[in-house]
């Protein structure tokens, strides 16, 4: 019988292993609200209107990297099979990546920004804070990137438009990071 007891409370153990629950509360000292699409367990995103979720892929969590988007405006569907894919007028991708050190986080987020850098025309770079959190923030060809540091985590948020969008890629990526909080 204690055989049973013992693989039985293993068995929860290891079920309960896979679940994670919410952060208590944010650092901007809002409780955790269920409704935000939490990323990673560290981000809380208070999807802002106009704006749909679209995916939250923890896949990678193993490896501490996280990606999730959001779209704005009606899809168009092209190709076909593996191939297919929909195209928004606008669409914000998340990716978070977590790292053993704070240090390492920002050596990682220092890459990113370079990245950005090599591959796209820079229209701005400035410093800016959202809802507490620094960020660098690209524009580029009518599109928009931020880049920042969250403890040991990297976070970059880009918005990318096609064209003749005919909204204010900025704007929107302002709108988007002061809608995210992060865990306490």
């Amino acid at each position: 019988m204690k055989k049973k007891a013992i693989i039985f409370a293993l068995l929860v153990l290891f079920t309960l292993g896979g679940c994670s629950l919410p952060p208590p509360g944010a650092a901007d000292g809002s409780p955790w609200d269920e409704s935000w699409i939490t990323v990673g367990n560290v981000i809380g995103v208070d999807t802002p209107e106009g704006l749909t979720p679209r995916e939250n892929i923890d896949t990678l969590a193993a490896n501490e990297l996280y990606y999730a988007t959001w779209s704005m405006g009606e899809g168009v569907t092209t190709g076909e099979g593996e191939e297919e894919i929909t195209v928004y007028p606008a669409q914000v991708y998340l990716l978070l990546q977590g790292y053993e050190t704070v240090e390492e986080a920002q050596d990682g987020t220092g890459e990113w920004l370079g990245l950005a850098k090599a591959q796209y025309t820079i229209d701005d770079i400035q410093d800016a804070a959202y809802n507490g959190q620094e960020f660098t923030v690209v524009t580029h060809t009518g599109d928009a990137s931020a880049f920042g540091t969250y403890g040991n985590y990297a976070i970059s948020v880009e918005i990318s438009c096609q064209a003749g969008f005919d909204g204010d890629a900025l704007a929107i990526l302002s709108d988007f990071l002061e809608h995210c909080h992060y865990a306490a």
